[in-house]
Formats: C-alpha cells, structure tokens, sequence
C-alpha cells in the first residue's frame, strides 16, 4: 500500500469515528447534535508600548506621530476613567486593548467648539493635542477613538491603520 493511501485510509478513519462520537452523545431523538467550539486564541501580547501623539478636536481625532518603547505599557493610569476611549483592534476584529483618552484638559463640549479659555494660568483650548501610552501589538490592524453623543452612542472620531501607527513609530509596515 503506498503512503499516501494509508494516510487517507487514516484520516477517513479518524473523520468517521468523529461523526460516531459527536452522534452517540445525542441526548435522545430531535437533539440538536454537538457543537465542537474551536480552542480559544491565545490573547495577543505586546511588544513593549507606543506613545502617541493623538490630536484633533471633538469631531475628529488622529494619530500624528508614534514612538516605539522597549518598556513594557503600564497600564491606564491609576484613576483615570473616561468616556472618551481608544480601542485597538486585531486582525479578526477581535478587541486587544482599550485605552481611555484623559480629555479632562480641554475644551470638548459642543458649545466649547473653536473656543480658546483662559483663567489666570489655565489654558483651556478645543483644539486637542495629547500623549497617550498604549500597547504596542504587532497584530493589531485598527486604532479606533471615540466618543459617547449625546444618547450614549458611539461617535467615531477616527481610525487609523495599525501599519501606519508602525510606519509613523519608525517600524514599517
């Protein structure tokens, strides 16, 4: 018998005997039959983290510059809550981290749009310019920001091509 018909004969074999196991399990007539989910993915892991020089306004963000650091991401910052968020996403959609964006010194209310305050020493500007520490993921394809409106959806603020975050930290595509 030559190798090939063997390893047929053998996967045959094996495909056969999955269909009987995943049968005999039935747990009487017009049972659904079994449902074999396939093993989780590992959660990826980063290769140490990006600072992002993320600006725009309330209407529309971007990534401007990224640097690339060795140093593992420490994490969000110990009390910092926002609705205000930057999701980073893989190639599957899957979410591989969620980063809150600290606006809290700028002027992002729908009636402070194009406004400038100033009193006594702070400045508060519409115009955002920030740097946000983020994981750096190899697989990660999208760099989403938004914002909650005001019925608590979603606004897009923008999206920006993993590659580019890479290209843009000096790391190619």
């Amino acid at each position: 018998m030559q190798p090939f018909h063997l390893l047929g004969a053998l996967t045959a074999f094996a495909v056969g005997g999955s269909f009987f196991a995943i049968g005999s399990h039935d747990s009487g007539p017009g049972a659904p039959p079994a449902v074999i989910a396939p093993p989780p993915t590992p959660p990826a892991t980063a290769d140490g983290h990006f600072v992002l020089v993320v600006e725009g306004d309330r209407n529309a963000l971007t990534i401007g510059h990224a640097q690339h650091k060795v140093a593992p991401w420490a994490g969000v910052p110990k009390g910092l809550t926002s609705n205000w968020l930057l999701a980073i996403r893989g190639d599957r959609g899957e979410l591989l981290a969620e980063v809150p964006l600290d606006v809290s010194h700028f002027a992002v209310g729908a009636a402070e749009q194009g406004t400038l305050q100033v009193e006594g020493c702070v400045v508060r500007n519409s115009r955002i310019a920030m740097l946000v520490n983020v994981p750096a993921f190899a697989t990660a394809t999208t760099y989403t920001m938004s914002r909650p409106d005001d019925a608590g959806r979603r606004v897009i603020l923008g999206t920006i091509e993993g590659a580019t975050v890479r290209m843009l930290a000096g790391g190619g595509r």
